[in-house]
């Protein structure tokens, strides 16, 4: 079982447990997914959106989670808007949101990834980093009050050197103090692939970079 696979399991699932799996102890679920469930089930039909930067817009994690909920919900027709733009930051997010995103509909789950950019292309301060996530959350809020959000933290090698340092990314620990105040689920892929290249369980290589891809093994978690 993958990493985002186990997540939206338990997230997804037609009860209220909001536990994790022991292997996942980096999945922040907080609350489940049931406000989208019930849309995907009760009318058949559902609008999830991704916006995020390159790691978005290519076809990585993106694709896979539309697949898994594709084969989770066969009956209920899925519209999937991609807003991902290589080298945009949340504060790009939040500005573009409503023509990116909620233009095309209202929304029943938003997928989030920003970390990285933050951190490599708009070396945001911890202010700008909580202004751009909270921009994009309370937007979305005001245009379905019921939306669900996942924010996934992925990782660059500067953000793996600062894990080994003993401390966090200022990027993802500012969208946290966002996802804690909100109640929103984090999955903190970034420190699951530090601990394993700690452990020797993984490499950077394995893992396929920044940009996962065709060089990652089945073994790299996702």
């Amino acid at each position: 079982m993958t990493f985002l696979r186990a997540f939206l399991l338990v997230a997804l699932a037609a009860d209220v447990d909001t536990s994790v799996p022991a292997e996942c102890p980096h999945v922040k679920l907080r609350r489940n997914l049931q406000n989208s469930r019930a849309v995907f089930e009760r009318t058949m039909k559902g609008h999830v959106a991704f916006i995020g930067g390159s790691i978005t817009e290519m076809n990585g994690y993106r694709p896979m989670v539309c697949q898994n909920l594709q084969k989770r919900f066969p009956n209920t027709r899925f519209t999937f808007t991609d807003a991902g733009i290589s080298s945009t930051t949340s504060t790009t997010g939040a500005f573009r949101l409503q023509d990116h995103v909620l233009a095309q509909g209202p929304v029943d789950l938003l997928f989030l990834e920003f970390a990285v950019n933050d951190d490599q292309d708009g070396h945001h301060t911890r202010e700008e980093c909580i202004r751009g996530m909270e921009g994009i959350v309370r937007h979305l809020r005001t245009h379905n009050p019921n939306a669900d959000v996942v924010v996934t933290y992925f990782v660059n090698e500067g953000m793996l050197e600062t894990f080994k340092s003993g401390k966090v990314p200022l990027s993802s620990a500012s969208h946290d103090e966002v996802l804690l105040h909100y109640g929103l689920p984090g999955i903190e892929l970034h420190r699951e692939i530090s601990q394993r290249i700690e452990s020797g369980t993984l490499t950077w290589k394995q893992y396929g970079g920044v940009h996962r891809g065709q060089t990652a093994t089945e073994s790299a978690p996702i």
